[in-house]
Protein backbone atom coordinates (compact mmCIF):
# COMPACT_ATOMS: atom_id res chain seq x y z
CA UNK A 1 0.00 0.00 0.00
CA UNK A 2 1.15 3.27 -0.76
CA UNK A 3 1.82 6.28 1.59
CA UNK A 4 -1.14 8.12 0.51
CA UNK A 5 -3.66 5.39 -0.82
CA UNK A 6 -7.36 6.50 -0.59
CA UNK A 7 -6.33 10.05 0.15
CA UNK A 8 -8.25 12.93 -1.61
CA UNK A 9 -5.93 15.89 -2.85
CA UNK A 10 -6.88 19.03 -4.23
CA UNK A 11 -4.21 21.22 -5.66
CA UNK A 12 -4.87 24.93 -6.70
CA UNK A 13 -2.55 26.88 -9.55
CA UNK A 14 -1.63 23.98 -12.13
CA UNK A 15 -0.46 26.00 -14.93
CA UNK A 16 1.90 23.75 -17.36
CA UNK A 17 4.22 20.73 -17.26
CA UNK A 18 6.75 23.39 -15.54
CA UNK A 19 4.90 23.99 -12.43
CA UNK A 20 5.67 23.96 -9.17
CA UNK A 21 1.52 22.60 -9.07
CA UNK A 22 1.96 20.35 -11.44
CA UNK A 23 5.35 18.47 -9.48
CA UNK A 24 3.39 18.47 -6.26
CA UNK A 25 0.65 16.58 -8.07
CA UNK A 26 2.74 13.71 -9.57
CA UNK A 27 4.08 13.35 -6.30
CA UNK A 28 1.31 12.61 -4.20
CA UNK A 29 -0.11 10.53 -7.74
CA UNK A 30 2.50 8.44 -7.61
CA UNK A 31 2.01 7.80 -3.63
CA UNK A 32 -1.49 6.51 -4.44
CA UNK A 33 -3.54 9.53 -3.99
CA UNK A 34 -6.51 10.64 -5.93
CA UNK A 35 -5.42 14.09 -7.24
CA UNK A 36 -7.71 16.73 -8.27
CA UNK A 37 -6.70 19.96 -10.46
CA UNK A 38 -7.50 23.34 -10.39
CA UNK A 39 -6.04 26.29 -13.01
CA UNK A 40 -6.72 29.80 -12.79
CA UNK A 41 -7.60 30.84 -16.73
CA UNK A 42 -9.74 29.81 -19.07
CA UNK A 43 -6.77 29.21 -21.65
CA UNK A 44 -4.73 26.73 -19.51
CA UNK A 45 -7.27 24.37 -19.46
CA UNK A 46 -5.58 22.79 -22.73
CA UNK A 47 -2.68 22.58 -20.97
CA UNK A 48 -4.08 21.43 -17.56
CA UNK A 49 -6.62 18.46 -19.30
CA UNK A 50 -3.85 16.47 -20.87
CA UNK A 51 -1.46 16.40 -17.20
CA UNK A 52 -4.63 15.42 -15.48
CA UNK A 53 -4.99 12.54 -18.07
CA UNK A 54 -1.15 11.42 -17.34
CA UNK A 55 -1.53 10.90 -13.73
CA UNK A 56 -5.51 9.22 -13.64
CA UNK A 57 -7.21 12.43 -12.47
CA UNK A 58 -11.36 13.11 -12.92
CA UNK A 59 -11.44 16.39 -11.73
CA UNK A 60 -10.37 19.17 -12.97
CA UNK A 61 -11.96 22.39 -12.46
CA UNK A 62 -10.93 26.34 -13.49
CA UNK A 63 -11.06 28.02 -10.44
CA UNK A 64 -10.42 32.60 -10.34
CA UNK A 65 -9.07 32.33 -6.93
CA UNK A 66 -9.86 36.02 -6.47
CA UNK A 67 -13.48 35.05 -6.97
CA UNK A 68 -15.17 33.79 -3.35
CA UNK A 69 -17.99 32.75 -5.84
CA UNK A 70 -16.07 30.48 -8.17
CA UNK A 71 -13.82 29.21 -4.80
CA UNK A 72 -16.86 27.80 -3.01
CA UNK A 73 -18.46 26.40 -6.76
CA UNK A 74 -15.09 24.58 -6.65
CA UNK A 75 -15.31 23.68 -3.36
CA UNK A 76 -18.91 22.35 -3.85
CA UNK A 77 -17.77 20.27 -7.21
CA UNK A 78 -14.87 18.91 -5.30
CA UNK A 79 -17.11 17.69 -2.27
CA UNK A 80 -19.21 15.83 -4.91
CA UNK A 81 -16.29 14.34 -6.82
CA UNK A 82 -14.42 13.25 -3.96
CA UNK A 83 -16.28 12.97 -0.88
CA UNK A 84 -13.88 14.51 1.12
CA UNK A 85 -10.67 16.28 0.66
CA UNK A 86 -7.77 15.02 3.03
CA UNK A 87 -5.52 17.31 1.19
CA UNK A 88 -5.52 21.35 0.01
CA UNK A 89 -1.98 22.47 -1.95
CA UNK A 90 -2.39 26.18 -2.53
CA UNK A 91 0.41 26.65 -5.56
CA UNK A 92 -1.63 29.60 -7.54
CA UNK A 93 1.50 32.12 -8.55
CA UNK A 94 0.87 35.19 -10.19
CA UNK A 95 2.53 38.75 -10.34
CA UNK A 96 1.48 41.31 -12.80
CA UNK A 97 4.18 41.43 -15.99
CA UNK A 98 5.11 44.88 -15.25
CA UNK A 99 6.45 43.72 -11.84
CA UNK A 100 8.05 40.31 -13.83
CA UNK A 101 10.60 42.98 -15.63
CA UNK A 102 13.40 44.62 -13.72
CA UNK A 103 14.85 43.35 -10.65
CA UNK A 104 13.58 41.50 -7.97
CA UNK A 105 13.90 44.14 -5.04
CA UNK A 106 12.05 47.04 -7.27
CA UNK A 107 9.12 45.14 -7.11
CA UNK A 108 6.09 47.43 -5.95
CA UNK A 109 4.52 47.18 -2.73
CA UNK A 110 1.29 46.81 -4.80
CA UNK A 111 2.43 43.91 -7.13
CA UNK A 112 4.22 42.28 -3.96
CA UNK A 113 0.21 42.41 -2.53
CA UNK A 114 -1.12 40.92 -5.75
CA UNK A 115 1.59 38.30 -5.68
Amino acid sequence: MSLLEGKNVLIFGVANKHSIAWAIAEAFSAQGAEVGLSYGIPQLEKRVRPLAQEIGSQFVEKCDVTSDDEIDAVFQKAADHFGQIDVLVHAVAYAPSAELEGRFYDTTREGFRIA
